[in-house]
């Protein structure tokens, strides 16, 4: 959905008391600082009555009547359940900026009044020195269900695909590669790795998301020296204009049901807080593939938390935390029809259990807010158990406890130049325990200790930015670790952009915990080659196991224009990332073992061309295309990485009526996939070289009502399934069952309906 921000430019003419003032006006949307005219929005006026239309150039007009200090009233309706109130006065000689719930102030004579910040669902920013995809509230109502994982499927650069055919764990990946590489923050605090960095996003209630930045390629040196490929940014609903009371209730036909209570407090004009409760539940077990396996896990989850915001003229604060536990079983689905089956048969179970508190401060240090310093401390706790296959008594445990401290100056970016720098620390005490009948028990740990400092200087000119950055930090295994990044945005028209930037990342490597869907099987796990081909003189940790380390560089094209009178938006994306180490689990080499080994000189190549465009007011189109080229020493020989598309496209519509019905609808195009090579296992058991061509078809109705908004949907509406995501399941001498060889959706068509609910501001 679409919301623009208003552009007016007011003339007036005195027609005299009595007969009022004709105002005439342009509506103008400012799209990334592009201000283009609006045609076809209805606008009504009181006291005067009158209903108008801008044209085609986003003029109107309209009658001021009564005095000079009455206020007219004018409702602009962008949407059929978006709309904006503003009240005019003539009596105001100065212009001002403005938003929708203020006045709106001009003069008696030709006069400009910049207004506001617009509400658009999906949409791509390309006015800061990184270019930033951002996703709202709104966009996420496409995808109604139902965790933050299950979200992006209207995106493109951000793909999620299930990892294995038991778990139901969920993979990310940005740029061709794992969401490990991939910075995941909330409100800019690193909250999603580690432990937790497979399961982060599906434990996120979407409903409770306000919104979503992504951006490609390394980021700022502020926020650290890992973000390899890109950064994910999420912040919970949290504003001073989110309804006092939210609720959101959902249920499928797959036996599914999910709910979402958000509650705010106003404490004072400055100082408000928010709660959240969500409980979700798998409770049907399925076996639609007819395998012998559950298709997705039973699970439970509970996740409560709370936010304080405070926003002073000389500080703000912000203090939260959140609990979560997650508890999920799967396997053989004789174990949920017949309770009284004493055989021994597979099972998976896993119990998550998260708690995580913050404590942001910001202190202005002039009247302008723009010399600030921020201050950011962040503590988490996490602990993950795991019957990975009781077959061959394979369990996993693990526990990260995790402090996290920066201290980031900024100085005034209004001028040519202007600079940040600061201090961070990052703290992780970690001990995993994987066993089996094979390895008996391997118990690395690790204490590891980051202290670092980073400068980032910006030079502004009329076209041009250029970023700086460098960072240095003393890592307690690892030794110094230098961090080199640069930034480069060039403006080749108003309307036109380019980005580049490259730089080094890096990441500690949790080999167990990153890896758990390919444990989910009969096969060995082997780590003892890994050090043969490392380097004497390169510090190495648990695991023994060096730094991944990768250089990413690229670009991108942004072109802002009006197709077919509305704001369209290309968008043009190449990234390359070239790994110096990288942790690597190799499936092709050993049938009887999984090789978790670091590789050198393995390389991604990664391009995406996305097209937002408005066909007609009540309409919005997105169009994408990505390909993707991921190289690793797989079976001793560089090929393509398994279980990834090399082409995807995505097709998102969406239509709206005046009545506020919504018509969402996406299609997903994924090509053939690698997989792991069966070639010389026994006929009945192999599995083909490549996945079919598969599309996936999703659509949604929604309706608003007053406060409430009620939707029902289709997802995978052409019922793609994959059969057999389990290798092996007859378990024949408990020989070469895995249960890593899912490539699509397990589970086909599913119904939902839902509702949404909200009260007061």
């Amino acid at each position: 959905m679409y919301r623009p921000l208003i552009f007016l430019t007011f003339g007036l003419l005195s027609l005299g008391q009595a007969k009022g003032q004709n105002t005439k006006a342009v509506l103008y949307l400012d799209s990334a600082g592009i201000n283009i005219p609006v045609s076809g929005i209805r606008i009504a006026i009181t006291p005067s009555g009158e209903t108008v239309t801008t044209d085609k150039f986003g003029k109107f007009k309209f009658t001021h009547l009564g005095k000079s200090e009455d206020k007219s009233m004018l409702v602009f309706y962008y949407s059929p359940n978006l709309q904006d109130t503003v009240f005019y006065s003539p009596e105001i000689h100065k212009p001002q900026f403005f938003t929708s719930d203020k006045y709106l102030q001009s003069q008696n004579r030709l006069n400009t009044a910049n207004v506001v910040r617009a509400r658009v669902a999906s949409s791509i920013n390309s006015r800061g020195i990184q270019k930033v995809e951002i996703i709202n509230e709104e966009e996420f109502k496409k995808a109604a269900c139902c965790t933050l994982s299950e979200s992006f499927e209207t995106n493109n650069t951000v793909e999620v695909s299930n990892a294995d055919g038991v778990s139901g764990i969920r993979q990310v990946e940005m740029l061709g590669l794992a969401g490990k590489y991939v910075l995941m923050t909330r409100d800019n605090i690193p909250a999603i790795r580690g432990l937790n960095v497979l399961t982060g996003l599906n434990q996120i209630p979407g409903p409770m998301v306000s919104g979503v930045h992504i951006s490609k390629g390394v980021g700022s040196v502020t926020n650290g020296f890992e973000g390899i490929t890109g950064g994910l940014n999420y912040a919970l609903k949290s504003e001073h204009n989110d309804p006092i009371l939210f609720i959101n209730a959902y249920g499928n036909g797959q036996g599914r049901a999910e709910g979402n209570v958000i509650v705010k407090s106003k404490i004072n004009k400055n100082a408000f807080n928010h709660s959240y409760l969500h409980y979700g539940s798998q409770f049907k077990a399925h076996d639609r593939g007819g395998d012998g396996f559950t298709d997705i896990p039973l699970y439970q989850r509970v996740f409560f938390g709370d936010q304080f915001k405070y926003y002073g003229k000389k500080a703000e604060t912000q203090i939260g935390f959140t609990y979560m536990n997650d508890k999920r079983d799967g396997g053989d689905i004789h174990l949920y029809h017949d309770i009284h089956d004493q055989r021994l048969r597979f099972q998976f179970n896993m119990q998550e259990e998260r708690a995580e508190a913050f404590a942001k401060l910001g202190i202005f240090l002039d009247k302008d807010g723009h010399r600030s310093i921020g201050n950011i401390l962040y503590i988490s706790q996490t602990k993950s158990t795991a019957v990975l296959n009781n077959m061959i008594e394979r369990n996993y445990s693990g526990l990260q406890k995790n402090i996290h401290f920066t201290s980031l100056y900024g100085s005034d970016d209004e001028k040519k130049m202007s600079i940040k720098t600061g201090i961070s620390v990052m703290y992780d005490d970690v001990n995993e325990t994987l066993k089996d009948t094979y390895m008996g028990v391997y118990n690395p740990k690790r204490k590891e200790l980051s202290t670092g400092a980073f400068f980032e200087w910006v030079l502004k000119t009329k076209n041009l930015v250029l970023v700086l950055g460098n960072r240095l930090d003393w890592n307690s295994i690892y030794k110094l670790i230098y961090t080199p990044r640069l930034h480069l945005k060039y403006e080749v028209t108003k309307n036109q952009q380019l980005h580049f930037q490259a730089g080094v990342g890096r990441r500690t490597p949790w080999i167990f915990a990153e890896n758990l869907p390919n444990l989910i099987t009969n096969r060995k796990i082997i780590t003892t080659e890994i050090t043969g081909n490392i380097p004497e003189n390169i510090f190495v940790g648990a695991y023994s196991m060096p730094q991944e380390q990768a250089w990413n560089l690229g670009g991108s094209y942004t072109f802002h224009f009006m197709a077919l009178q509305f704001p369209s938006t290309l968008s043009v994306d190449a990234y390359y990332t070239y790994f110096k180490y990288q942790l690597v689990a190799d499936r092709d080499r050993n049938l009887d073992a999984i090789i978790l080994e670091t590789q050198r000189n393995n390389s991604t190549t990664m391009a995406q061309v996305d097209w937002l465009l408005k066909p007609h007011r009540h309409m919005d189109i997105k169009l994408s295309y990505r390909y993707v080229n991921a190289i690793q020493n797989l079976g001793n020989t560089k090929q393509i990485q398994p279980m990834q598309a090399p082409h995807r496209a995505l097709v998102v519509v969406n239509y709206n009526t005046r009545s506020k019905w919504f018509f969402d609808a996406i299609l997903q195009v994924n090509s053939p996939k690698r997989l792991p090579s069966t070639q010389i296992l026994p006929e009945a058991i192999q599995m083909a070289k490549n996945s079919p061509w598969y599309s996936i078809v999703n659509v949604q109705i929604r309706k608003n009502y007053r406060k409430w908004e009620f939707y029902s949907g289709i997802e995978n509406i052409l019922n793609i399934r994959q059969n057999n995501p389990v290798l092996n399941t007859t378990f024949n001498n408990k020989e070469y069952f895995d249960a890593a060889f899912a490539w699509g959706p397990t589970m086909g068509r599913n119904v939902y309906l839902g509702f949404r609910w909200s009260i007061g501001k």
